[in-house]
């Protein structure tokens, strides 16, 4: 009789189940308490919609306990079934056994998966039967539950089987578990942070920011799931093709895992890497992390005690990177005499992160001089500029599209990047730009300070182009037309840049709908308060707000609390009420106690003068034209 080859061995299936109960007993037990429990402590309000939001709950969120679950209870999982792998001893016995490497890895696979899948459905059949005894049943609640719940199970197990297939040590595989799931998004960050010390007005990168959550599962599962509330009848789950997918993923992994296995060095039991083409890419994989985190760590701590800029971090970076590789070959080689035979692995390594830093700081690739041209940029937006007076305004945000505005966009662009070494030791050198004076009479007037400012150009050709600047304002810089900062102040008071700051968001179906003036003096008991403008003098005071701005006198926006600021600006404010068209949202005009509203707020100005025309012809026992060119220094 020929002997066949069994892939699945029932004794050492039961073994596991009886050896490691205590693990599935506790996932078991904490999803009795929070789902059947659940159910029957509610019995007293239960009702459709409760049961049909109350198992979806636990997919949602801050409240997705089967994230949290499948997440920890994957790796104790995979820990328990494959343990015998971490000791020489066992590991030699397991694989003296007459059974090959595929029975032996499948039939631990699903212990593991039966420890995780099998407490599921048991409590889908309590949680229904609990349902039962409260009067009403939903099933679809309870299935989709089960469903995302086994898949979670599957994409996190199977990611710490992997794991476990390249270690010989049983606290190192919880540490490449948690280190792997989070590592896309951590190294991201950092590299980004140290990017912006090494690269003039670098932002971000979007694209590895998208592709890091990727590779973050836990992330990505709480931002791409969860409840959609918008029907008023009932709840829906969504994510559950992002879960399927990743589930799928496990699958993968599970395959490739086993294919390592098939080809595990069992004499490597008790290593930290057990396959030989990953123990080079773990050491400087461990070098370059820790020239990463621990690099900008000690950078942040020391930031005020040793000079700022590229270089001190560079030697920082350096320092950790070659700690992280000789810690690396510690750990590889059980020994901690290691720099004989290292050292050379380590000097390579810190040589290709001297050269990818200098050039990145030396801009080699060009990245910190590039100007997009004009006629290539379809438009323009700026954002993070603050300036005075503080209302709606405050912190402009805009959107540019004319192509001559564009044009005084890239000339401020090429400004800046011009003036790169300036810039850079000024912030370099840690000393706060902020400063003011007191004037003959009294008033305070602002010397010096600095603003942000924010370019994201979208060109025709479809690519996006991103640059941040942190700028120092000084009066002198105003004061010379080539400089940024006198730029920048000419953008900002451009008449159609200032109605976009205000009014860019306002629909061209939007509708004034209340004005109010804001710090209004009453002469009678030197209060301030406001008063609401009766509804004849909002279309007349829109409109002339709007002459107003297209004529450049209002709207002024200053980078420094000068002379010119304080003169001209009012302490009253002008705050207009829109209602935002509702037509065509769900499928009809909202009522109009229930459509939103927002409102602008702008600091009334000298200069206005049609406003203030309008606001003379509205007689009340506060407000003048006189008082109101008196209430200056807002």
């Amino acid at each position: 009789m020929g002997s066949g080859t069994s892939y699945f061995n029932p004794t050492l299936f039961g073994k596991n189940l009886a050896r490691f109960w205590p693990i599935w007993g506790l996932y078991n037990l904490i999803w009795v308490v929070l789902l059947p429990a659940g159910v029957l402590l509610r019995r007293d309000v239960w009702d459709g919609g409760l049961a049909r939001e109350f198992p979806l709950n636990l997919l949602d969120g801050s409240r997705n306990m089967a994230l949290v679950l499948a997440f920890l209870f994957g790796i104790l999982c995979a820990m328990a079934v494959f343990s015998y792998l971490y000791s020489a001893r066992s590991v030699g016995m397991l694989h003296a056994l007459p059974m090959r490497r595929e029975g032996l890895f499948l039939t631990n696979y699903l212990s593991g998966l039966a420890f995780l899948w099998v407490p599921n459905f048991g409590v889908f059949l309590l949680a229904l039967a609990a349902e039962a005894l409260n009067g009403t049943v939903v099933f679809s609640s309870l299935f989709t539950w089960l469903v995302v719940s086994c898949l979670l199970c599957l994409f996190f197990y199977s990611f710490a089987v992997f794991c476990a297939m390249f270690t010989g040590h049983i606290l190192a595989l919880p540490a490449f578990y948690l280190i792997l799931n989070f590592l896309a998004a951590a190294l991201t960050y950092l590299v980004e942070s140290i990017a912006r010390e090494f690269l003039f007005g670098f932002t971000g990168a979007v694209w590895a920011e998208a592709w890091a959550i990727w590779f973050t599962p836990v992330l990505k599962l709480l931002r791409c799931t969860g409840l959609d509330y918008s029907s008023v009848r009932t709840i829906r789950y969504y994510g559950l093709g992002l879960v399927t997918l990743y589930a799928l993923i496990g699958l993968v992994l599970t395959g490739i895992a086993l294919a390592v296995y098939r080809r595990r060095q069992l004499e490597r039991a008790g290593d930290v890497i057990t396959v030989g083409w990953v123990r080079p890419v773990f050491r400087y994989g461990m070098a370059l992390c820790c020239a990463i985190t621990l690099g900008a760590f000690f950078y942040s701590i020391f930031y005020t005690l040793l000079p700022q800029g590229a270089w001190t971090l560079l030697g920082w970076m350096l320092l950790w990177g070659t700690a992280g590789c000789f810690i690396a070959e510690m750990l590889l080689r059980k020994r901690l005499w290691v720099f004989k035979t290292s050292w050379r692995g380590c000097v390579i390594f810190l040589v290709c992160l001297v050269a990818v830093m200098t050039t990145l700081e030396l801009d080699l690739l060009g990245f910190e001089r590039k100007v997009p041209d004009a006629a290539q940029v379809k438009a323009v937006d700026i954002s993070n500029v603050s300036s005075a007076p503080y209302d709606s305004g405050s912190y402009s945000s805009f959107t540019i599209t004319d192509p001559q505005t564009i044009e005084e966009i890239t000339a401020l662009h090429a400004a800046i990047t011009g003036r790169k070494d300036e810039l850079e030791a000024m912030q370099a050198s840690g000393v706060s730009a902020e400063s003011w004076t007191v004037e003959a009479d009294g008033t305070d007037l602002q010397t010096e300070t600095s603003t942000y400012l924010q370019l994201r150009y979208e060109l025709t050709d479809g690519a996006v182009l991103e640059r941040r600047y942190h700028l120092p304002i000084r009066a002198e810089d105003l004061e010379d037309a080539a400089s940024p900062a006198a730029q920048l102040d000419r953008l900002l008071n451009r008449p159609q840049v200032a109605s976009q700051i205000y009014f860019g968001s306002v629909g061209e179906e939007d509708r004034l709908v209340d004005a109010a003036l804001v710090n209004l003096y009453n002469p009678e008991d030197g209060s301030y308060g406001f008063e609401y403008l009766p509804a004849q003098l909002l279309e007349p005071l829109l409109e002339a707000v709007r002459a107003d701005m297209a004529e450049g006198n209002l709207g002024r926006r200053y980078l420094l609390e000068n002379r010119e600021r304080m003169d001209n600006c009012c302490y009253v404010d002008l705050e207009l009420t829109f209602r935002a068209d509702q037509t065509g949202i769900s499928g009809g005009t909202a009522p109009a106690s229930e459509a939103a509203t927002y409102t602008v707020t702008i600091t009334l100005q000298k200069s206005a003068v049609h406003t203030l025309a309008v606001l003379e012809s509205y007689p009340n026992a506060f407000l003048s034209l006189a008082e109101v060119q008196r209430m200056t220094n807002n």
